[in-house]
C-alpha cells in the first residue's frame, strides 16, 4: 500500500466514522458501520503485508465500533 492508498483509506475511515455519528437511522448506520469495518480490515491487511502492523494500529477506535451496538437512543440494538 503506497502513501496515497493509506491516505485514502484513512480518509474513508474518518468519513464513515463521521457519517455513522451523524446518522439517526439505524439501518443506515448499520450500512455505514459495515463499510467502516471493511475499510478497517483492508487497512489492517495492507499493514500486515508490509510487516508494519502492530496490535491496535487500526485507525478505527473501539468506541466507534461499539457504537454499532446501539440504536442511537442509548439502547442496545437487540432490545
Amino acid at each position: 500500500m503506497d502513501a496515497m492508498d493509506r491516505f485514502v483509506t484513512r480518509e474513508n475511515i474518518d468519513r464513515y466514522r463521521r457519517l455513522a455519528s451523524e446518522s439517526t437511522d439505524a439501518a443506515e448506520r448499520s450500512r455505514i458501520m459495515k463499510l467502516l469495518a471493511e475499510e478497517d480490515a483492508k487497512f489492517k491487511l495492507e499493514l500486515s503485508r508490509e510487516g508494519g502492523a502492530a496490535e491496535g494500529s487500526s485507525p478505527v477506535s473501539t468506541a466507534t465500533v461499539n457504537r454499532a451496538d446501539f440504536d442511537g437512543e442509548g439502547r442496545g440494538s437487540g432490545s
